[in-house]
This record gives structure tokens, sequence and C-alpha cells, in this order.
């Protein structure tokens, strides 16, 4: 995997989400083992802005954690090869996570996710997210890679 970044249909082959789920519309840096960094676009026509809130529209901050959970994942699948058909990505643990600022329609969002460590199946991430250099939000997460079939039976 090249450390240039990755275009939209690229990104649609890894994660296993689908349209309007998919939160990451480029991936401009990639270094395996090391970091992403990635782009969430905040336009006005994103679901996540349709009631909340009315008349002062601010991306929720569980879309913020989402897309940085997909930014992480793309770094895991960079970092060690997996079948995106057979194996998921899931967000078992968040801590340190604070929020600085709102994110607007308009907004440009950089994604930032570093890898802290692995242990097992479970890798662990520190992710920031900005607006034009300004700190939006910073959170540790904790990932875990699981069988599609493991999942089901949980």
């Amino acid at each position: 995997m090249s450390s240039t970044g990755l275009d939209t249909t690229s990104i649609l082959g890894i994660l296993p989400h689908k349209q309007p789920a998919v939160l990451l519309d480029r991936v401009i840096e990639i270094e395996p083992a090391e970091r992403i960094l990635a782009i969430k676009n905040a336009t006005i026509s994103d679901p996540a802005f349709l009631g909340h809130y009315p008349r002062l529209p601010v991306m929720p901050g569980t879309v913020l954690i989402e897309a940085m959970v997909q930014a992480s994942s793309i770094l895991a699948y960079a970092t060690e090869r997996y079948d995106p058909a057979e194996t998921l990505v899931q967000l078992v643990g968040l801590s340190k996570t604070k929020f600085h600022r709102f994110v607007f329609p308009g907004d440009v969002v950089e994604l930032e996710s570093r890898l802290l460590r692995r242990s097992s199946n479970v890798w662990r991430f520190e992710a920031r997210a900005f607006c034009r250099d300004i700190p939006v939000m910073e959170s540790t997460l904790a990932l875990a890679l699981v069988g599609r079939r493991d999942a089901l039976r949980s």
C-alpha cells in the first residue's frame, strides 16, 4: 500500500460500509504501522446534519468518532492485510475523548490516526480531528479485528 493515499474507490474496497455510512472522502497519506491522514468533507447534504440541530447544523460527535474508526481501520489494513469480506473492525473502547469545537457544513475535517500498539487482535490508536489546523476532537481508540462469523455469534 502506497504512502501517497487512496481515492474513494480504494476506500470502498477496504471498508465493509456502503453509502451513506462511508465517512471518508480521501486518504491523503498512509504510513503502514505508523499513521494515516484522511479527509471528511462536511456538506449540508450529509444525512448527519438532518435535524442536528434545527437552524444550527453541527456534525454529531458520534459521526466524528466513526470517521476516526474508519480511518484507523484502513491503517490496520495497510499494516496487516486482512480480507475485508471475512473480517470486521469493531470499536471496543474509547478513552481520553475530548471535543474542542463544532464541525459545520462546509468544513473540511482532517482525521489523523497513529498506531500506538497492538496486542493480539486488539489495536490501539491515538486519533485527532482538525479543521484548518484547529483541533476539533481527540480520542484513544481500541479496535478489534473479528471474523464476520464470530461477530454474528456474540
